[in-house]
C-alpha cells in the first residue's frame, strides 16, 4: 500500500469519527465548546491531511 492510500484511508476514518462525536456531543447537550473543537477539527484536520497527500505526491517526482 502506498503511503498516499494510507493517509487517505486515515482520514475517513478521522472524519468519521468526529462525525460520530459531533452527533454525540450535539444530542447529549454537550457544551458549546465542545461542538466548536470538533467542528474545527473536521475543517483543519482534512485540510492538513489533503497537504501531506499532495507533498508526497510532490516529493515522488
Amino acid at each position: 500500500m502506498t503511503l498516499k492510500r494510507v493517509l487517505a484511508i486515515l482520514a475517513l476514518i478521522i472524519i468519521a469519527i468526529l462525525l460520530i462525536l459531533l452527533l454525540f456531543f450535539a444530542f447529549t447537550g454537550a457544551k458549546k465548546e465542545y461542538l466548536l473543537a470538533v467542528l474545527f477539527c473536521l475543517i483543519v484536520i482534512p485540510s492538513v491531511l489533503y497537504v501531506f497527500i499532495w507533498f508526497t505526491k510532490l516529493t515522488k517526482k
